[in-house]
């Protein structure tokens, strides 16, 4: 699977494996003002317990 095509079925994927759909992920984040992108993915794998999978493609997103 090509990496767009892998993007898209996460995305599509994603309410299902997380629980939310990746634009309240994205509000979630925006609240909290990062600056980095590992900042992002610390915060998403640490407090929701996210794979980096997914932690990394909400943080690409965010942005």
């Amino acid at each position: 699977m090509d990496p767009l095509s892998m993007e898209k079925a996460m995305i599509k994927n994603m309410i299902d494996k997380t629980g939310k759909s990746i634009d309240e992920w994205i509000e979630i984040v925006k609240k909290q003002n990062f600056v980095k992108h590992n900042e992002i993915v610390t915060f998403l794998k640490k407090d929701f317990l996210l794979t980096h999978g997914y932690a990394n493609l909400i943080a690409r997103k965010s942005k």
